[in-house]
């Protein structure tokens, strides 16, 4: 899975978050597949925007949610509150994606894993959500933590409008793997440290429910990356933007 998979793979899970918040009970099967062409781009020197297909499956059972590449049990569930355990994937980069000798030279920033825990909150007011998680494969051995806000507009009986903002925090150890160079690492670049960075957010979905069984989905995100990211001899934007067009079927 390179970086634009990733970035990819991120958007689409959060397309199928949102569009779950609104979504009405049903006597049919928690199983749904799916499929999105998705363009995006990487903040790493040397890389361009690709169009990629992605397909997904996706099971919302009461207990279990598996959005294709993550999984969500609920441990409580209240009143429009919920814990949850989550695994999610997280950053990587493969070097090779650079047309920069110096940063194919470089190693690649294996994928991550992160497990940990989630709360939600759904109210009139809108969809609240924040976790804390941590690298359970000990490649950026460091923390995460995420919230996000959305609110639902009813634009008609099949269309819904859900933008969304969402703030992530890296610890010092994820950010130094992702965007940092090591000591000994080049023969280009000179050394360099980062301590933890902060990123924001934003995104708009567009959802129009065909019948019980098809839904088509628009979505585009953006992404402001924290300074010290944007400062990195690897970096060349702090700004990444995705867009995606997706259809599912409920079996």
């Amino acid at each position: 899975m390179n970086t634009y998979v990733k970035n990819s793979v991120q958007l689409l899970l959060g397309a199928f978050a949102l569009s779950s918040i609104t979504a009405q009970a049903q006597d049919e099967s928690p199983w749904s597949i799916g499929a999105a062409v998705i363009s995006t781009g990487s903040p790493y020197a040397g890389t361009d925007n690709k169009i990629l297909l992605l397909p997904m499956i996706n099971y919302e059972g009461e207990k279990l949610t598996f959005r294709g590449f993550a999984l969500d049990y609920k441990l409580v569930e209240d009143e429009g509150f919920t814990w949850s355990a989550i695994l999610e994937p997280g950053q990587n980069f493969d070097s090779s994606d650079s047309d920069i000798t110096a940063i194919k030279a470089l190693n690649d920033r294996e994928i991550s894993l992160y497990a940990g825990t989630k709360v939600s909150y759904a109210t009139k007011y809108g969809h609240f959500s924040a976790s804390a998680s941590h690298d359970v494969l000990g490649h950026g051995d460091g923390a995460m933590f995420d919230t996000n806000y959305s609110y639902p507009f009813k634009l008609s009986k099949q269309i819904m409008l859900i933008p969304s903002f969402g703030v992530e925090l890296n610890s010092s150890k994820v950010s130094n793997y992702y965007y940092g160079i090591k000591k000994g690492e080049s023969n280009t670049y000179a050394p360099y440290k980062l301590g933890s960075t902060v990123n924001y957010n934003a995104g708009m979905l567009l959802s129009y429910q065909l019948d019980k069984r098809w839904n088509i989905s628009a979505m585009i995100s953006y992404t402001r990356l924290d300074s010290d990211i944007e400062n990195s001899p690897i970096i060349d934007t702090a700004n990444i933007s995705t867009a995606m067009m997706s259809v599912s079927y409920q079996f």
